[in-house]
């Protein structure tokens, strides 16, 4: 029998070889077919014998919505049942970082997968709205996940509030709450945990010293590295490194 959802229901098929909607567009050789139905439509999957690989997204109705008002202004949103889209190569990209991201939970992952996901919601609406010039009118979101991005490529460099304030274009106290606010950290201790996650993964997988894996993760001092390392996980950097060799 048919079912409903409460929320905005997306599918994204991650090859062209999906037996699940009949594809009644055009897509480009690196664009993704994707379907939206609107909340409250009845509707029943139909069984076939072949797998099919897709994402299944489900968007909460308000949060949804809102969003849509950059691209509708004040026309409501539109009644979709299974509206076929283009999905660009960006956004796959986005939504397998939030799969990802849920597969090997952090500290931060909760945090950084509601920066995706505000990132792969408006790359859905720039795949149902092409034409809309919405692209100026993005979540501030996107831009902590770009800095987030930036730290993770650039762990080892010495990277300062003002220089990442710089980056988002806004003052330093400005920076400091919208970062904080998105991640529930502050930039400095987000990219402290950055730098430790770095560091146990090569403690666990380097044949480096403990005094070039404290350069590489961009600590001031092989002293300097220990006491944040053991701060952080009750271990020195050796005894961690040993504690793990013992464990394989």
């Amino acid at each position: 029998m048919g079912h409903t959802h409460p929320s905005y229901s997306f599918v994204v098929f991650f090859t062209a070889e999906q037996q699940f909607l009949k594809t009644t567009i055009a897509l480009a050789d690196d664009h993704y077919l994707g379907a939206c139905l609107s909340p409250g439509l009845p509707h029943e999957e139909e069984e076939t014998d072949q797998f099919t690989r897709y994402a299944a997204l489900f968007i909460d109705r308000n949060y949804f919505e809102l969003r849509c008002r950059h691209y509708l202004a004040a026309a409501p949103t539109p009644v979709y049942f299974w509206q076929q889209f283009a999905v660009s190569p960006e956004t796959m990209i986005d939504i397998k970082r939030f799969i990802d991201a849920g597969d090997r939970p952090t500290r931060y992952s909760l945090p950084y997968r509601n920066a995706l996901a505000e990132l792969i919601t408006q790359g859905l609406l720039q795949g149902l709205f092409p034409s809309d010039s919405g692209v100026s009118l993005l979540s501030p979101k996107m831009d902590v996940v770009a800095i987030i991005d930036y730290m993770e490529d650039h762990f080892g460099d010495k990277l300062t509030v003002p220089l990442l304030a710089r980056k988002m274009g806004l003052s330093a106290s400005q920076f400091n709450r919208r970062f904080k606010q998105e991640t529930g950290s502050s930039p400095m201790d987000f990219f402290l945990e950055l730098r430790l996650k770095k560091a146990r993964k090569l403690l666990r997988s380097s044949t480096k010293t403990i005094t070039e894996i404290a350069q590489d993760c961009g600590f001031a001092s092989a002293s300097h590295f220990s006491t944040a390392f053991k701060k952080h996980t009750s271990l020195s950097p050796s005894d961690y490194q040993q504690l793990y060799q013992r464990a394989t």
